[in-house]
Formats: C-alpha cells, structure tokens, sequence
C-alpha cells in the first residue's frame, strides 16, 4: 500500500484505487450530547469530499447558543462574565476635525466599542493593524456598540461648530 497526503489526509491505495482509511478514535458522542443511536464504532475518511455546514453550540442551564469565530477566524471563549479583561473610558468634546487628544490608538486589539453621542451628530474612524484609518462613519446622537476589531477610534464633529459631547469605552 503506498500512502498519498491529501488536505491533510493520508489515504492509502488498494489495488489501483485510492481506499478508506479507518478512524480508530472514538469521536462520536461528543460529551454533552445526546445522541440516538448513541455511538459510532467505526469512522472512515474517504477520497470523495462532501461541503457540510457545520457550527458549534455552546450548551448551558439556560439553554444552547450557537458559537461564532470573529472576522479574523478566531474563537475566543472566556468564564461567563469576564468577557474582557480590560476596558478603557474617554470623554470629551469632539473637535471640528480629528485630532491627538480626540484620537485613542492602542498597539493591541480591542474587541468591543461602546459609543455614547450626546449632543450633536459625530463622524468616527476606525484604525486596523497597518495603521490605516478607514472610511468615515457618520453617527446620529444615540447609543452605539460596535463588535469590531480595530487597533484606534478617532472622532470628529460631524457639522463643524456644532459640538458632539461623546463618551468611548473601549473593551478587549
């Protein structure tokens, strides 16, 4: 038999043809799950490859909730309640245009950003790990949470002279 590595997979040929490669490890049930019949002996992995939609459920007293990676691909899971370590609260008067004081960079990611607009529409920017600030997003007085990643916020009035009083929290 020689093996072949295909994704990752090693196959062996039997007899001209590529053949089934048996899993050994048990990996059905999962722990939690309940699951009629209640187990698989034996799993194989073939040559063919089928597209499955597959996602994670979290399970809880509550009930279950579906799991997401963020943008980046990444699955960060935390004890219920200390979702982030850290957070960061600015306050201030937004200036005519962006500038230091009303600028808040940070060299590591921030995950959540809350926005409070008091007074007067703001126009904000967010800043991605190049150091690039993106397009303009212009904001109405209201409340605002954004589960973005960015490196930086930066905020301006959007009408020059009418002065939008802002709260930022920032969370990672």
């Amino acid at each position: 038999m020689a093996p072949g590595n295909y994704l990752g997979l090693w196959f062996y040929q039997v007899g001209g043809e590529m053949g089934k490669q048996k899993i050994r490890s048990v990996l059905i049930p999962e722990l939690g799950v309940v699951l009629e019949p209640r187990g698989v002996v034996e799993s194989t992995v073939e040559t063919d490859f089928t597209r499955a939609f597959t996602h994670l459920v979290g399970q809880s007293p509550a009930g279950s909730i579906l799991l997401r990676a963020t943008s980046g691909g990444d699955l960060r899971v935390a004890v219920m309640g200390a979702a982030f370590e850290i957070y960061a609260v600015y306050a201030g008067n937004a200036p005519n245009a962006y500038d230091a004081p009303n600028t808040f960079a940070s060299v590591v990611p921030q995950y959540v950003t809350d926005l409070l607009i008091e007074t007067f529409g703001a126009t904000i920017q967010f800043c991605n790990l190049a150091g690039v600030w993106g397009n303009p997003k212009t904001l109405p007085v209201g409340f605002y949470s954004f589960d973005f990643i960015h490196y930086g916020i930066r905020i301006q009035n959007r009408v020059p002279a009418s002065v939008a009083v802002y709260e930022i929290t920032l969370y990672r």
